[in-house]
């Protein structure tokens, strides 16, 4: 070793991605002193497929439409370090260090059954009502969310996503999935490529926001409607920034459409991610 390598000390071996933690989103470095656009901090359970498609969001409508009524937009990637998922909780929790005061916060995440997760999910929507935070549940998991995209679904699962990854893997339209979350690395759960193209189709972002809505109206609750949210929905397509506030649970169960007395673990099947789009003013106008 030299002595100016000696007096620089030991160098750092430089971090390479691996398969198992795809790239954090970036916020365009043009959009920080830009107030035009509107930014949303959204934290989700998943590391791989919900940031993939947070992506694609950014990509292909971020942009905005005025024509649509659809304003600019960046969805802000609330990256947790590390590729593990996470708990509902804690994805709540996430957002909320993220995000700044008057920010719009998203969570999502799932009912999935298989890591015993009912009491957290409750802890979860407790903590985000009280904090301003919006929930987007998809019951049993996002999976569902996709394959919105392509059909409906209205098979209740009990937090079983395999059905509705076998309907998606199956599904002509949806190119690409044929070995969705079977093949290795970035492949197994990644949206890029045909995947992604496949889902960005015009008009499939508004077909699975149609889908989701019919499946509000249909909840076995028998109180609930799609047209509730539309009503009470807080975040607008303008975007103006606004302080987090504690609501009643009436209040924050009707932004999603859902009764007050409707319980999320029993809104099988439905995925809340419509109301993400829908705020951001995406299938909200006929003509879109």
């Amino acid at each position: 070793m030299s002595k100016k390598q000696q007096e620089r000390g030991p160098r750092r071996a430089r971090r390479r991605g691996t398969d198992a933690s795809p790239p954090a989103l970036r916020r365009p470095v043009g959009s920080y002193g830009d107030k035009s656009q509107r930014v949303i901090y959204v934290a989700t359970e998943g590391s791989r497929t919900e940031p993939a498609y947070l992506d694609l969001l950014n990509k292909a409508l971020g942009g905005g439409d005025e024509e649509k009524g659809i304003a600019a937009f960046y969805l802000e990637y609330c990256h947790p370090g590390h590729p593990n998922g996470m708990r509902p909780s804690e994805v709540v929790q996430q957002v909320r260090a993220k995000a700044g005061p008057g920010e719009e916060m998203w969570a999502l995440f799932d009912r999935d059954a298989k890591d015993s997760r009912d009491a957290d999910i409750r802890k979860a929507f407790k903590i985000a009502r009280e904090s301003g935070v919006q929930v987007a549940l998809s019951h049993p998991s996002f999976e569902l969310w996709l394959l919105l995209h392509f059909k409906q679904w209205s098979s209740q699962e009990n937090g079983d996503d395999t059905k509705v990854k076998d309907q998606l893997r199956r599904h002509p339209d949806a190119k690409g999935f044929q070995d969705y979350d079977k093949a290795s690395g970035r492949r197994g759960k990644g949206l890029g490529g045909a995947r992604g193209q496949s889902l960005m189709v015009e008009q499939r972002p508004k077909d699975a926001i149609h889908n989701a809505r019919k499946l509000v109206d249909s909840c076995s609750h028998g109180d609930c409607s799609a047209k509730q949210a539309d009503h009470a929905r807080e975040l607008k397509p303008t975007g103006e920034r606004q302080q987090a506030a504690a609501l009643s649970v009436e209040e924050y169960a009707r932004q999603s459409g859902h009764a007050a007395g409707c319980d999320p673990l029993k809104r099988d099947p439905s995925s809340d991610v419509w109301r993400l789009l829908a705020a951001l003013g995406i299938g909200t106008r006929a003509k879109q």
